[in-house]
């Protein structure tokens, strides 16, 4: 296990802004893997939203699903966003750089379009277009196919500590 060559750049940007920050890599792997045991048990939390006809709350459980799923391929890296204003953005950076490539669902503007509705569905602005179970589905779909490569990638070639 060698650190992720893929979008190095960004992730020293990152770092070297304050957005980034690395932290002990001594659990990398245990702490990636909780994390995306996690994101798996808020898909089960989606799909019932789902077909509740709660569109907002699944789509805000399939984003949160979708964050947690990037979240512990930082982790595994030895690396977390530092919260507080602009995190999820930090986290949207980091991993589209790195993986997009590899696991299409972490594609910019997939990551943004997620981000930007959850946000909508958690902070209501009635200027905003309404989220239709059709959006939510879509959401759950896309997180459930982010979870399960990195499931996949974390299992067979998961990425090192940066260095």
């Amino acid at each position: 296990m060698t650190s992720w060559p893929e979008g190095r750049k960004t992730i020293q940007f990152l770092v070297d802004r304050g957005n980034l920050e690395q932290i002990s890599g001594l659990s990398a792997a245990a702490s990636a893997a909780a994390i995306i045991a996690r994101a798996s048990r808020r898909l089960l939390t989606a799909q019932g939203g789902l077909n509740l006809g709660d569109a907002e709350g699944a789509f805000a459980a399939s984003y949160d699903a979708y964050r947690m799923a990037a979240e512990s391929l930082l982790i595994r890296q030895g690396l977390r966003a530092t919260g507080g204003e602009g995190s999820h953005m930090t986290v949207e950076d980091a991993v589209s750089a790195q993986f997009a490539r590899f696991i299409p669902a972490f594609a910019k503007p997939t990551f943004e379009r997620l981000r930007r509705t959850r946000h909508a569905a958690q902070y209501f602005d009635p200027s905003s277009a309404e989220i239709s179970p059709d959006d939510a589905a879509w959401a759950l779909s896309t997180a459930r196919n982010a979870v399960a490569a990195v499931d996949q990638l974390l299992s067979n070639d998961p990425p090192g500590l940066y260095e």
